[in-house]
C-alpha cells in the first residue's frame, strides 16, 4: 500500500507542474518515478535502469549540499555530463532525512508557489516513508518471534501476523538465510538490513517478510503451493546479488551464500525451514563445492553430517584406515578415491571425470587401498570410505574440490 501511495504523489505532482519526478531514499536509491517521458537526461535514464544512482553521480549531487539541505534547492545543468537543471526537495521526517524528492526544471519555471507545493508533497512522502520504516520493525520483530525456539513466542507471532493480514497463516512458506563469508560481524549488519529494505521497495507484491540478525539475513517467502518454491527462489537470489553489491564496495569479490530450507506446510512450521537453511548455509561455507545456493533437499549425506556434534567428536568417527590415508597427504589419490565412489565406482566415468587414463585411476586406487589396507571391493569398506570423506570434506580437512560434472 506504501508503494501504491507514494507512486501517486509522485505522479500527481509531476502532473500538476508539468515536470518529470523521481523519488528516491537517503541513499539515492530509486523508489517511484512519475509516467513524464520528456524532459530526461543521462542521469535519470541510468538511475531507472540500475535503480539506484551511480556513486561518482551521488558524489556529484551531494556537492551541492542535499544532504544537509531542510528546503529545495536547485541543482545546476550540466551539459557536458547530460545532466539537466533540477530541483531537489529534500523528504524529512522531524529532521531524519528519509530521501529526496527529485524534479527536472531546466528552465527553471518552478517558482516559490510551485516550490511550496513540493514541500507539502515531500511532508505527506516522509510521514508515509517513516510510517513504513516503523511497520518493517514490527514485521521484523515479528519474524524474530515466528522464529524463536519458544513455541509460545511463535504461537503470539503467528497470531500477531494473522490480525494484520500481512500473510496467510495457513499457505506454505519457505525460509532463506543470506550468509556472507569472511566478513566481520560488525561489518554485517547494516548492508544485510539495507539489502533487504531495498528487496522489499523493488518487489513490494511479493508475499514475504525479512529479517536481519546477527551475522544473516533471513526471507520468508509465501509460497503458491508448497511444489511451487520457484518464486521464493528467485527472490532469494535477488536478495542475494542486492547484499553482494553493497558488500563488494568494500569487501570486493566477498561471497554471500542464499541457502534454503524445505517449504513449510504452515507459517507455524517456519522454524523447521529456518533451522534446514541455517544448516544449509553452514555447508556451503564448510564445502565450497556444495555452491552458493544450496537448497537442504539436495544436500545428501550432508544433511546429518550438519547435525553432529563438533569437530572434535567429528573426527573420531572417521575410519582410522581412511585417516591413514589421509595422513598420507597424497591428495591426487584421495581426490581420485572420492571421485570413484561419487560415481558409483564407474572406472571410464572417473577416468573422463579427472581427465586421466584408465591404469593411472588403477594405479591410484590400488594406492588407496595398500596404504589404508582398504578393499574397494568390499560394500562396507567403500561405504565406510565415502562417508568418511564427505565427513573429512565437512570437517575442512580435504583442500581439493571435487571436480564438477562435464
Amino acid at each position: 500500500m506504501a508503494h501504491a501511495d507514494l507512486q501517486n504523489l509522485v505522479d500527481d505532482l509531476a502532473t500538476r507542474l508539468d515536470a518529470p519526478t523521481v523519488l528516491e531514499d537517503h541513499e539515492q536509491r530509486l523508489i517511484v518515478y512519475s509516467t513524464h517521458s520528456e524532459p530526461i537526461d543521462d542521469v535519470r535514464r541510468d538511475s531507472i535502469l540500475r535503480r539506484e544512482t551511480l556513486p561518482t553521480t551521488k558524489a556529484w549531487f551531494r556537492q551541492y549540499g542535499i544532504v544537509q539541505a531542510t528546503a529545495p534547492l536547485r541543482i545546476p545543468p550540466d551539459p557536458d555530463a547530460g545532466v539537466l537543471g533540477r530541483l531537489c526537495v529534500p523528504v524529512r521526517h522531524v529532521n531524519r532525512l528519509l530521501g529526496f524528492l527529485w524534479l527536472i526544471d531546466d528552465d527553471r519555471r518552478l517558482g516559490p508557489r510551485e516550490q511550496s507545493l513540493t514541500e507539502v508533497v515531500a511532508g505527506h512522502v516522509a510521514s508515509i516513508l517513516y510510517e513504513d520504516e516503523l511497520n518493517h520493525q514490527l514485521v521484523s520483530s515479528a519474524l524474530a518471534q515466528l522464529l524463536s525456539p519458544s513455541p509460545e513466542l511463535r504461537e503470539a507471532a503467528a497470531a500477531r501476523i494473522a490480525e494484520s493480514s500481512m500473510l496467510d497463516v495457513d499457505a506454505p512458506y519457505l525460509v532463506t538465510v543470506l550468509q556472507p563469508v569472511g566478513i566481520a560481524q560488525e561489518d554485517l549488519h547494516p548492508g544485510i538490513a539495507e539489502a533487504l529494505c531495498e528487496l522489499a521497495w523493488h518487489r513490494h507484491t511479493t508475499r514475504h517478510l525479512h529479517l536481519a540478525t546477527g551475522d544473516h539475513g533471513v526471507l520468508l517467502t509465501q509460497l503458491r503451493t508448497r511444489g511451487d518454491d520457484s518464486r521464493a527462489l528467485r527472490l532469494a537470489c535477488e536478495a542475494q546479488q542486492a547484499l553482494r553489491a553493497r558488500l563488494h564496495r568494500h569487501h570486493p569479490g566477498c561471497r554471500v551464500i542464499a541457502a534454503t530450507g524445505d517449504p513449510a506446510e504452515t507459517l507455524n512450521g517456519a522454524i523447521t525451514s529456518y533451522r534446514q537453511a541455517k544448516l544449509a548455509a553452514k555447508v556451503a561455507r564448510t564445502v565450497p563445492s556444495v555452491g552458493d545456493h544450496p537448497q537442504w533437499r539436495d544436500l545428501g549425506v550432508f544433511r546429518v553430517l550438519a547435525q553432529l556434534p563438533p569437530d572434535d567428536a567429528l573426527a573420531s568417527g572417521l575410519d582410522p584406515r581412511l585417516a591413514t590415508v589421509l595422513r598420507s597427504g597424497d591428495e591426487p589419490v584421495v581426490l581420485t578415491l572420492e571421485t570413484y565412489l561419487d560415481l558409483g565406482c564407474d572406472a571410464k566415468v572417473t577416468a573422463e571425470r579427472l581427465h586421466l587414463h584408465r591404469g593411472t585411476l588403477y594405479y591410484r586406487l590400488q594406492k588407496a587401498e595398500r596404504i589404508g589396507g582398504i578393499d574397494l571391493r568390499n560394500g562396507a569398506d567403500r561405504l565406510s570410505v565415502h562417508l568418511g570423506l564427505k565427513l573429512a570434506r565437512f570437517m575442512g580437512l580435504l583442500r581439493t574440490p571435487p571436480p564438477l560434472a562435464p
